[in-house]
């Protein structure tokens, strides 16, 4: 390996932006592909949607951010691999070691109609939504999803807007990857929201007036935001390298193969029968643990294993549930007090995580 060696970085979510922070003056030299000139925080955008948040709370200048840190901006589409080589839109990046972390795309899983749905998924889905929730004043909101970010954008927009807000879920449950005495806590929380909540049911088509479910009964509404599922990015697709269920398959260094490592969203980390939940939580470590073990191997020491925190057996997670107020979950511990501190936590850490690239 050269005594400065090439590290690309592919992907500017928070998982790419916090290696490069770590990394910064430790003699790597940095390069970062990424088509986007800011940095993101998804989890402020069902606040976004509320107004309790403004565009420059939820972003950060990326160029500004990588110059500070030594590290240069690729503002290009990563394409594919190929011997040892990233190849973009139009030039080709060599590494020495590489590291993904291109999060997820919304997974619309085939509905009709699903460009009729808004989503909080992207910085400029969330823009267009807020824009028609502000041009349109819908009287009947549909929260298609009932995972963290389908509460809390029902959460926020029961209190900030006059609205009949329904959440929409295929399980029988809300939070249905949570245990289920907090899902059942959360839907009381959303039910004195004044929250409608349609479990169990499935929806077959949204119309921009309406939506359809799996049964043939239809509902009319005037929006209908889509938070349900994601999907591996058509660059990890195209990518050769171990998969599971499409997501890029690492070890429990997490490596994908040779030198070449994948980390946030994109990546399937399993270790020791503990699956690693696609959240910022684990996102943020993911970055903190690679940055440890570059280090390691430009001193040639062995890498050491990832330890997941927030796993699917074990969900880690501070949820807003509307009034000021969100509740805190620890596997199966649900702290409920006091619930405005907790919302006030939650809105520092999020807020933190962007002015932290400032």
């Amino acid at each position: 390996m050269r005594s400065s060696p090439r590290l690309v970085i592919v992907g500017g979510g928070i998982a790419g932006a916090e290696l490069i922070r770590l990394l910064a003056n430790t003699g790597f030299e940095i390069s970062l592909i990424e088509p986007k000139h800011q940095i993101e925080c998804q989890a402020l955008y069902p606040d976004y949607l509320a107004g309790l948040v403004g565009i420059d709370d939820m972003i950060a200048p990326l160029d500004d951010f990588c110059e500070r840190s030594g590290a240069i901006h690729i503002s290009e589409r990563a394409l594919d691999l190929d011997d040892g080589a990233v190849v973009c839109q139009r030039s080709r990046v060599e590494y020495d070691i590489l590291v993904i972390a291109v999060g997820a795309e919304q997974n619309f899983y085939g509905v009709k109609g699903s460009e009729n749905a808004f989503s909080v998924n992207t910085f400029e889905g969330t823009l267009h939504a807020r824009e028609f929730i502000e041009r349109e004043s819908p009287d009947r909101i549909m929260v298609v999803g009932s995972g963290l970010t389908g509460v809390e954008v029902a959460s926020v927009l029961a209190d900030s807007l006059e609205s009949s807000i329904y959440i929409v879920e295929m399980q029988d449950r809300i939070l249905p990857q949570f245990p289920e005495r907090i899902s059942r806590l959360v839907e009381r929380m959303l039910f004195e929201r004044g929250v409608s909540m349609l479990t169990s049911t499935q929806v077959s088509e949204i119309q921009r007036d309406s939506i359809t479910f799996a049964d043939g009964t239809t509902l009319d509404c005037d929006m209908t935001i889509w938070t349900t599922g994601i999907k591996p990015t058509q660059f990890a697709e195209n990518l050769r390298l171990p998969k599971k269920r499409g997501w890029l398959l690492t070890d429990p260094y997490l490596r994908a193969q040779d030198d070449v490592f994948a980390i946030g969203d994109c990546a399937w980390v399993e270790i020791d029968q503990k699956l690693a939940t696609k959240t910022g939580i684990e996102a943020e470590r993911q970055a903190k643990h690679m940055a440890e073990n570059l280090k390691r191997m430009i001193r040639r020491r062995p890498l050491t294993q990832y330890s997941i925190l927030a796993c699917t057996e074990n969900p880690v997670a501070l949820i807003s549930t509307g009034c000021g107020r969100a509740v805190g979950v620890y596997g199966r511990t649900c702290i409920t007090i006091p619930a405005r501190l907790l919302r006030a936590v939650k809105i520092w850490i999020d807020k933190s995580i962007v002015s932290r690239y400032r």
